[in-house]
Order: structure tokens, then sequence, then C-alpha cells
């Protein structure tokens, strides 16, 4: 069915109308395809074939061209796929930049323009930042925004950076809690947290899985384990106590029962410092 679906996106587009044959039996090289096609389907399929180009041969001036494109794809595209295909690709990458990249997509995830200023920038005035997310707000659902801040969280996780860890820790042990309930108004709640918890209480509960998820990458590595094992002991919801408890068990590679404090007692007395 994959197969029969990328079929008939293909023979729909706009470039097999303009070139049928060339388009149907030929494969671009993707980064000809980013420089030179914005049709949405075409650039989401350069970017599943992308490779990094510093691990095969190419220059350095191959890789800044490439972290550019996947930079803007990320964090400003109006396509929601072509964001999430940006992203998974730097997920792939081992550059530095990319980090940074993942952060920002996350943040932006919300927005339909550049990287909205982040409400904590001591530059930024609380009036300034409220503006800025009254204008630049996108049209994108709230279901697409979980998925496109989700699928962030678990870039940074696979790419180990050290950037995202403490982003990856604060929204693992933010608690899931109605934002009427805790008589913030959304907007002002959104920017509080640099809109990490999502729009509901059912996409703040996917965003956190994702971090927690995420932080099942950082093997032995102390911050990662004690924000698990808090969110082990503390929280009461079932599927972030599940989740929390399968990343433990993956960096720490300690088959202990999924119990706050067995964990509590473990990190104490044995775990790392």
């Amino acid at each position: 069915m994959s197969g029969c679906a990328g079929t008939y996106d293909l023979i729909t587009s706009e470039r097999f109308k303009e070139r049928p044959f060339h388009t149907l039996f030929s494969s671009d090289d993707p980064m000809v395809v980013l420089e030179t096609v914005q049709e949405g389907d075409d650039r989401v399929r350069a970017m599943k074939d992308l490779k990094e180009p510093k691990r095969n041969g190419g220059t350095g001036a191959d890789q800044d061209k490439v972290i550019a494109i996947l930079q803007a794809s990320a964090t400003t595209d109006k396509r929601a796929l072509c964001r999430l295909a940006a992203v998974e690709a730097l997920a792939r990458f081992d550059d530095p930049r990319v980090g940074p990249i993942l952060l920002a997509a996350y943040r932006n995830a919300p927005y339909d323009g550049p990287p909205a200023p982040s409400p904590t920038d001591p530059n930024v005035s609380p009036a300034a930042s409220l503006s800025s997310v009254k204008t630049a707000l996108a049209n994108f659902t709230p279901d697409t925004i979980t998925t496109l801040q989700s699928r962030a969280l678990e870039a940074l996780g696979r790419h180990r950076s050290p950037d995202g860890l403490n982003l990856l820790v604060q929204v693992a042990m933010t608690p899931t809690e109605s934002k009427a309930k805790s008589g913030v108004e959304p907007a002002v709640a959104v920017l509080n947290l640099e809109a990490s918890v999502g729009t509901n209480e059912t996409d703040r509960l996917d965003v956190r899985l994702a971090a927690i998820r995420a932080l099942g990458n950082y093997k032995d590595d102390p911050a990662a384990i004690r924000a698990l094992v808090s969110v082990l002991r503390t929280d009461r919801d079932v599927a972030v106590r599940g989740r929390s408890h399968e990343s433990l068990v993956k960096i720490t590679g300690h088959e202990l029962p999924p119990d706050g404090q067995a964990w509590s007692d473990w990190l104490e007395n044995k775990g790392p410092r």
C-alpha cells in the first residue's frame, strides 16, 4: 500500500506533469531536489533519502548548505510534513549544529515564521513575547503541533544532544495537569513553558511521553537517570510511570521493578554520581 501511495503522489505532482518520463524513471540527487524543487512531496522524499555530506565524501560547503536548508525547513516551513522530514533528517546527522536547530524546531512548532524569541530571554519583555505569539501563530492543528514537538524531542534523544538534555528533563518532569485547574491563562501558560507541554491535557501527556522516551537514549547519564527516577516516584499517571521505567531499564541496564522507591534506593547506594 505504501508503494502504491508513493507512486500516486509521484504521478500527481507538478514535476511529473512537466517531465513525466524523467520523473518516473529517474532518481534525482536529494541535494539537487532541495536546492531546485519547492514542491512538498519531492522535498519530503529528498530529505528522507538525504545523507550527511561530511560522512559521505562531501565538502564543508556541502555540509553548510544542507544544514541551512534543513534548519529553514525544520523551523519555518508552512508544510508540516516538510518540517517533520527535516527533523528526521537532522536526527541522522552528527553535526554539532543539529542540537540547537532541533531545539528551535521544538520551540517553533506552533509558529509560522522564524523561531519566536524565548520568553525567558532577558532581552525580550513579556509583552513583546506575547505580541509575537499573537501575530505568528501557525495554522497547524493542535495534533500537528503535538506531533512536531514530539518528533523534535525524540530527534534530540537520538542525536544525544547535550543542548537537548535540559529541555528533555524539563518537559519530562513537568506535571501533566489541566491548565484550567492551574488558573493560568492558556497563552501565558504556553509562554511560561516555551510551548513545551502541548495545548491540552492529552497533547501535554503525549509530549511528556516523547521526552521520557528520548531520555532513554542518554545511557548512564546521571541527570537523565535522576529525572526518570523522580518521575517514577512522584507521578501518578500509569503511562508516564511505565515509560519512565522502560527508559530507566534501557539506560542503566538494571532490571529493577517499576517501583520508585526501589529505584531511588538504588540511585542512592549504587547509582552514577
